[in-house]
């Protein structure tokens, strides 16, 4: 792949020092009630607060309610302490002045703090949907500074989830196989993706995946990279996948799951995308830096 590798993806950039070591009841309540303490507010349908176009707002610990649940995102390189904060309740459920979607402005917000949104966002969200137990029923408690809950009538533990998918650009030489899905632009073409399932490497998702959606065998896979992506929880790993040696070129396109898919010569794909035939994924994407990443190699 290409220099443009050197770039982090968004939300892939090092955010702040994490401090688990902070993770007690004890230190959090001394955290919560410090002066210089900032809140990273969260709105509905993952709406972050903003000041300005590179960076997230940081509200005051008392802009929370004394009772909110919040969860301790880390120490940032000023020494100050952040949590994540929903805000949903107080602030007229995240949509007023000041919240943007997360997707819409990811590519403006520095490196840094996109990375620290994506940890707020995505560690919200997880605490909005598990707030009863999946075992009996009862309403979860936090703990361990919002990284875990447990449930006060069976004991169990719940901790965060990340899924993990992956997503990879089958090539043959000159060659790479794009797809069209099902609610994208018409003109959108992208890499083939997929869910890792229980008991499954990465490598081995994407042999399964590619087989299941356009019916080829792959053989070298490569691991290229990979990309938070907290829409809700996953995290992308980005591969290149060669067809495998004697195999069929055929596609065999799962209507089921997407509209269409199509080799490319790289020749061809850039002259669709110059005179706007077909365009790519989002920039924000991990899939699109794979698909320019090999365009431009070269």
């Amino acid at each position: 792949m290409s220099d443009t590798r050197t770039a982090p993806l968004p939300f892939a950039a090092r955010g702040p020092e994490r401090a688990s070591r902070l993770r007690s009841d004890a230190l959090v309540a001394a955290a919560r009630q410090a002066r210089g303490t900032r809140l990273i507010a969260v709105g509905a349908d993952q709406t972050i607060a903003l000041d300005g176009a590179s960076r997230l707002a940081r509200l005051p610990a008392a802009a929370a309610a004394l009772d909110a649940d919040l969860t301790l995102l880390g120490v940032d390189e000023e020494g100050t302490t952040l949590f994540a904060y929903d805000a949903t309740d107080e602030l007229g459920a995240g949509r007023g002045r000041g919240f943007a979607s997360l997707r819409e402005v990811a590519l403006t917000l520095d490196p840094a703090e996109a990375a620290l949104a994506a940890h707020a966002v995505a560690i919200v969200n997880w605490h909005r949907t598990h707030r009863f137990c999946g075992r009996c029923g009862a309403r979860t408690e936090v703990e361990q500074a919002g990284h875990a809950r447990r449930c006060p009538g069976c004991g169990a533990p719940i901790f965060p989830r990340t899924d993990p998918a992956v997503i990879m650009l089958v090539v043959s030489g000159d060659r790479c196989v794009l797809s069209r899905r099902f609610g994208a632009p018409e003109t959108r073409w992208s890499a083939l993706a997929g869910f890792v399932e229980p008991g499954e490497t990465p490598e081995a998702a994407v042999a399964r995946e590619v087989r299941e959606e356009v019916g080829l065998e792959v053989g070298t896979v490569r691991y290229e990279g990979a990309q938070p992506w907290p829409f809700p929880a996953s995290l992308m790993l980005g591969f290149e996948a060669e067809l495998a040696p004697g195999a069929s070129d055929a596609l065999a396109v799962e209507r089921s799951e997407l509209i269409d898919a199509q080799w490319f010569t790289r020749a061809a794909l850039r002259e669709a995308l110059g005179d706007g035939q077909i365009d790519l994924p989002s920039e924000l994407s991990l899939g699109h830096r794979l698909i320019r990443d090999w365009i431009d190699a070269d």
